[in-house]
């Protein structure tokens, strides 16, 4: 987790087999299986996002899905993760089994997993989409301050919220690893290849997935796109 020069002394430090209180076994580390990491890092995003709801908002809204403008926030980069008060959510997310744990996560990272769980805290229910609601999220940072691929990604996850938001709501409501995630992932898997405008998407990671579905829900709500333009007329004389 830490961004200082130290931090691969720390690490080696922390992978060493340690004594456990009451015992004269050695413990190896153990690296997580990807189900439990997944959960793991959910749990560590909902808390950090619990704590610091509006600043992190803000953050969302000046990034996108490889960038972060920490200018446009209340965050310094280099104090970030203490701002956030990283190490207690490492312990929240941890299980009552769990001696230690290491954490490894970028910036871009934390901020895609944040996107989640600001679009779940915000929509309860799957948000419907009016007729005549834009396809592109035209006010968001990948369009307007964001690389090529950044802009890329943003048009596939705009498709995606446009096209079914239901499925989609579906999707991130189900719990990472499962086989609610598994299915809803079948379900929403015609429109992601319509999006990406391919015939197989099977070098993608339901985890890649889930993050761009989520990016695309979380800006199409958090922008009110799920709703149609309003439009002024001028009276008649």
């Amino acid at each position: 987790m830490a961004q200082d020069d130290d931090w691969e002394k720390k690490r080696d430090r922390f992978l060493r087999p340690e004594s456990m209180v009451g015992t004269r076994f050695k413990q190896e580390p153990e690296t997580a299986s990807e189900t439990d990491s997944r959960q793991m890092q959910q749990r560590l995003a909902k808390c950090v996002y619990f704590d610091s709801m509006e600043e992190l908002d803000t953050l969302l809204a000046n990034s996108d899905f490889e960038r972060i403008d920490f200018s446009a926030t209340a965050f310094e980069p280099g104090e970030f993760f203490d701002d956030i008060d990283f190490s207690r959510c490492i312990g929240r997310a941890m299980k009552s089994s769990h001696y230690k744990m290491m954490v490894s996560m970028n910036y871009s990272t934390l901020r895609n997993l944040l996107v989640e769980e600001a679009y779940n805290h915000a929509n309860k229910r799957a948000p419907v989409r009016e007729e005549g609601a834009p396809l592109l999220v035209a006010d968001r940072f990948a369009y307007t301050r964001g690389g090529p691929r950044a802009q890329v990604m943003a048009e596939v996850s705009d498709c995606i919220s446009y096209r079914r938001p239901d499925l989609a709501h579906t999707f991130l409501d189900a719990r990472p690893g499962t086989s609610n995630e598994t299915e809803a992932l079948e379900a929403l898997y015609p429109t992601l290849l319509t999006c990406l405008e391919t015939d197989d998407a099977g070098n993608l990671s339901t985890s890649l997935v889930r993050r761009m579905v989520a990016d695309g829900m979380w800006a199409r709500s958090y922008h009110g796109a799920f709703a149609a333009a309003e439009t002024e007329t001028a009276d008649a004389e």
